[in-house]
């Protein structure tokens, strides 16, 4: 028998299925570890401003959550805007650096069926 034989039997179908669940748990990693990383970024820098010593990270965290308080509300969207762009630029970036692995997670492994 040749492989058209058995294109559309449900063991071919499930075996795409499986696949792409495969590769669907895979990018989903992917994008968990790369955001992860990203706020880990943003964890960094903060723990930087506070001398690597948690009560001055703590002491930076109050200072900066006090100014934003107590902004009024056009600067408060102006420094969302801000955070966004900067923490989507450091997550474009940590993508660019991991994009082998990104790659790699839409390779399926041969089975039964190759």
């Amino acid at each position: 028998m040749n492989a058209f034989a058995h294109a559309g039997s449900p063991h071919t179908r499930i075996g795409r299925g499986q696949d792409a669940m495969a590769v669907a748990f895979r990018l989903i990693g992917w994008f968990a570890t790369t955001g992860l990383a990203t706020l880990g970024v943003a964890t960094l820098f903060f723990v930087l401003l506070g001398s690597f010593t948690l009560s001055g990270t703590m002491l930076q965290l109050d200072n900066l959550a006090a100014r934003f308080l107590a902004a009024d509300a056009a600067r408060q969207a102006q420094f969302q805007t801000i955070v966004f762009t900067v923490l989507g630029g450091a997550f474009v970036l940590i993508a660019f650096f991991r994009r082998a692995s990104l790659r790699s997670a839409f390779e399926v492994a041969g089975g039964d069926n190759d």
